[in-house]
């Protein structure tokens, strides 16, 4: 008996000596994603399981396995040259039409749901990982589900409200913010990259959902005006950038942008006294353009 007992001890403390903290793991993780490893990231899926059941973690690291191996690079060969800055091969055929050769990336659909289903059950049980809510609308911006994406960006908005912008990250490690801060600059990356693919639909509705529940915060104000100016309404845009101006006066470019729509709008007195404004500013940025424009309008 006394022989098993140490037998049973010495299993016992094996099993302690590998098992490995979830940092340890997110490193083996992160070198196997970074290696395209399918075999290893199983192995560490199952020893995270069995060492830490249920985590947050193993949401984050099936949704990447899932969504590695739903991506595949098939050659393409086209009359037409893609714009997208992608590396392209051009060469002339046997007729001696110019034609490009590059690769494009194609996706598994099925695997796509795995990832996508998984990070839905993921922030179910832990809404307030921020990292598995933007793995989501990475994953749908991907697939060109814009639509998806803008909805998955407008629930955590709405988290942010809830949980007062008290987020985590990888490893439940906290995120730092000052208020909503952080979220913010992943809505205006969102909104930018909606603009420069002209979906100004998906960036109307992202920025109208921050705007109703951020009402006083003048960079998604600014935003809101932004729309309404590229969309050639030049009177909404105006009353978005003053109510802008209204929380943040010392924003400049946005009384740059005051100036410049009620000169557009024929408004001289009042784009003077705009420009004026950011002229006398210490803004370096803007102060020597509103100069400029202040003595283009005196002059007429």
């Amino acid at each position: 008996m006394r022989r098993l007992s140490i037998s049973f001890l010495i299993v016992l403390l094996s099993g302690v000596a590998f098992a490995q903290t979830k940092a340890e793991l997110y490193d083996r993780f992160s070198r196997s994603i970074s290696q395209r490893d399918s075999t290893a990231i199983v192995s560490l899926i199952s020893d995270w399981e069995k060492l830490y059941p249920g985590d947050a973690e193993l949401y984050s690291v099936r949704a990447n396995y899932y969504f590695m191996n739903a991506i595949s690079e098939v050659v393409v060969m086209s009359d037409k040259e893609p714009t997208d800055g992608r590396r392209t091969l051009a060469f002339r055929d046997s007729l001696g039409v110019t034609r490009y050769m590059y690769s494009e990336p194609q996706y598994d659909a099925v695997k796509i749901g795995l990832a996508k289903s998984t990070l839905e059950e993921g922030i179910a049980k832990y809404p307030d990982r921020l990292d598995l809510r933007l793995g989501k609308v990475t994953i749908h911006l991907r697939a060109n589900e814009n639509t998806l994406a803008v909805q998955e960006i407008q629930s955590a908005l709405e988290r942010s409200i809830t949980n007062k912008n008290k987020w985590k990250w990888t490893l439940d490690a906290p995120v730092e913010t000052n208020g909503v801060s952080y979220l913010r600059d992943c809505v205006q990356d969102y909104f930018a990259g909606f603009l420069d693919t002209d979906d100004m639909a998906s960036a109307k509705s992202i920025i109208e959902a921050a705007v109703r529940l951020y009402p006083r915060d003048a960079i998604f104000l600014s935003d809101r005006a932004a729309i309404s100016y590229f969309s050639g309404d030049l009177k909404d845009a105006l009353k978005w950038y003053l109510s802008s101006r209204e929380n943040a006066p010392d924003d400049m470019l946005v009384t740059y942008n005051i100036a410049r729509i009620y000169e557009e709008l024929g408004d001289k007195q009042n784009a003077i006294k705009f420009y004026r404004i950011v002229a006398n500013s210490n803004d370096e940025n803007y102060a020597e353009s509103a100069k400029a424009e202040l003595k283009e309008l005196n002059a007429r």
